[in-house]
């Protein structure tokens, strides 16, 4: 448990599952926004925001299920 803390984003949660990472973030967007839609600044920092807080949490974790779609 020691070395750099890692979070991955993505909008297949199947998928990021069968990874076993140690934080999860998932959206309800679509296959390649995962962090929102392009030129979508808030959205984006939304995303961002909520997995970088995933990282003062002690690994693992529940994934977080990050309430933005499209």
């Amino acid at each position: 448990m020691e070395g750099i803390a890692t979070a991955v984003v993505g909008w297949n949660g199947g998928r990021l599952r069968l990874a076993s990472a140690p934080r999860m973030a998932i959206t309800r967007l679509s296959r390649g926004l995962a962090f929102g839609r392009p030129g979508d600044k808030m959205q984006q920092c939304r995303v961002l925001e909520a997995t970088l807080a995933l990282l003062e949490e002690d690994a693992p974790i529940e994934p977080l299920y990050v309430d933005e779609a499209m």
